[in-house]
């Protein structure tokens, strides 16, 4: 979850493009990970036009996404400094 946190921590993305960028494999991807930052209010999603009269998934992460997320980097920089 780190991972796509991450991913859309400078703007929001497709979600294809989360997937291809964390390389979780596609069935955890859409099973699981998403829908469990969606449940936990981590992340939002949005439809917008893509092409040939498609429609895309975004994501951006949410205020609390990005508390969370501020505070995992803390705490992993702290982790390497102690190695």
């Amino acid at each position: 979850m780190f991972k796509v946190l991450d991913s859309i921590r400078e703007r929001p993305k497709s979600i294809m493009e989360v997937q291809m960028e964390t390389g979780i494999s596609q069935v955890a991807f859409y099973n699981r990970v998403i829908p469990t930052l969606k449940e936990l209010r981590l992340i939002e999603e949005t439809y917008e036009p893509g092409k040939h009269n498609t429609v895309k998934r975004v994501i951006k992460i949410t205020e609390k996404g990005r508390k969370l997320l501020e505070t995992l980097t803390e705490i992993w920089t702290i982790a390497e400094v102690s190695q």
